[in-house]
């Protein structure tokens, strides 16, 4: 079976006690990124080049040469290290690329700083070793960590340094393989099994299905939480609404922050919570495909206009983005599909219907839940397309063995 595989951000928080070398290797790694990018800023001719070309370039001018080669202009703090240089090179390069793309360089660069292999060492899920600058020379800091452990045999690859309000962060790539990284086609081809995913405005986020090869239910899954989640943000939009007349006088650039991020918090647990569900579901019942749903644009935007910013609905947005990586992570896959008339047909019988409350009632008298009849008619239309597909595929190479 082919493999793949994915790269996701662990989140850790930082503790070191030398908070002043943490701010002086930050001011210097930001003249040093700020330093390469006016350089780069008027060599157009490297803005097309890969990073390592362009990073060669600059130091051929920044950086004194074996055979006695004086360069041309000195970095910011006189010889930096290696890779920390090469991290500022590279920083400062992605942003000339990104400038001249939009067209629009803006005039200094706020760069977080990325520790490269040779800046830190001994990294685990409970402490790092930094190499620090405290204004005149170069340290080597332990600091803690905390947060989730490092999945076992990952390779973790270069951290950055990120100010979260009043914490410090450390933002940690850490490189997975793929147990399978089959296309759709191919899963299809081998009668994978798929989950197929219906969206509500009610207390399930998301109620899912797990279809067999012949589109035989096999099992159903309710993503519940919603009204849960309704009820915490309504009283948090209570409290903005009522603090407002203490804080819309305050000179202050966002008044009732601490709200707001709560908001922002809620949404983020929740969304985990459900699209870690449907994951766990998927791997449960073996289904190598998850199906949601796709609607026009016009309907998609009346839709989450009228369930309101904060409702069960408006969060399938952010459940999507963070289904797509965390299913790759698990070797799912996650296809979308136009879900038109899945609504309207009995997903027993295929006979037409009508929707009374929570259920489709059709005329031969079937009775289904109308979100789980929709996931259902979703899977099987997304299987039969792939039959069709394939059955295509077949006459066609038949036709040309033929001529």
């Amino acid at each position: 079976m082919k493999t793949g595989y994915s790269i996701r951000t662990w989140r850790m928080r930082l503790f070191c006690s030398e908070k002043q070398m943490i701010e002086a290797t930050e001011d210097l790694y930001r003249e040093a990124v700020n330093f390469y990018y006016e350089l780069l800023k008027d060599r157009e001719d490297l803005w097309e080049e890969n990073l390592l070309a362009i990073q060669g370039q600059l130091e051929k001018l920044t950086v004194p040469g074996k055979d006695g080669r004086v360069p041309k202009y000195i970095p910011p703090g006189g010889k930096l290290p290696v890779y920390f240089r090469r991290s500022a090179m590279n920083k400062a390069a992605m942003a000339v690329k990104t400038a001249a793309g939009a067209e629009s360089f803006p005039e200094k660069i706020d760069a977080n700083i990325t520790f490269f292999k040779g800046m830190y060492r001994d990294l685990t899920d409970t402490s790092v070793v930094l190499k620090l600058w405290n204004g005149k020379k170069w340290i080597w800091t332990e600091c803690s960590l905390t947060g989730r452990p490092f999945p076992k045999e990952a390779a973790i690859l270069s951290p950055t340094l990120v100010h979260e309000e009043k914490w410090l962060m450390f933002h940690v790539p850490v490189k997975q393989e793929n147990s399978d990284a089959r296309t759709a086609k191919e899963r299809m081809k081998e009668g994978t099994r798929i989950c197929s995913v219906r969206f509500t405005n009610t207390d399930s986020f998301a109620v899912c299905t797990v279809l067999d090869e012949q589109s035989i239910p096999l099992a159903v899954k309710n993503c519940s939480g919603g009204k849960s989640y309704r009820h915490h943000c309504r009283e948090l939009l209570k409290k903005i609404e009522t603090s407002k007349t203490y804080t819309d006088k305050d000179n202050i650039t966002q008044p009732n922050r601490k709200y707001y991020m709560h908001l922002k918090h809620l949404n983020e647990h929740y969304a985990h919570q459900a699209s870690k569900e449907i994951i766990e579901f998927c791997k449960k019942n073996q289904a190598g495909v998850i199906v949601l749903p796709e609607y026009e644009e016009n309907f998609s935007r009346i839709s989450m206009y009228r369930s309101g910013n904060y409702s069960p609905l408006h969060l399938s947005i952010r459940i999507r983005n963070y289904l797509k990586y965390k299913a790759w992570a698990e070797g799912i896959l996650v296809l979308e599909l136009r879900a038109d008339g899945t609504e309207k047909y009995c997903s027993i019988c295929g006979s037409p219907g009508k929707k009374q409350g929570s259920l489709f009632i059709c005329r031969n008298g079937h009775q289904v839940n109308r979100f789980l009849n929709a996931a259902r008619n979703l899977g099987t239309k997304c299987q039969e397309s792939f039959r069709r597909n394939q059955k295509t595929a077949g006459n066609n190479s038949g036709n040309t063995a033929i001529d």
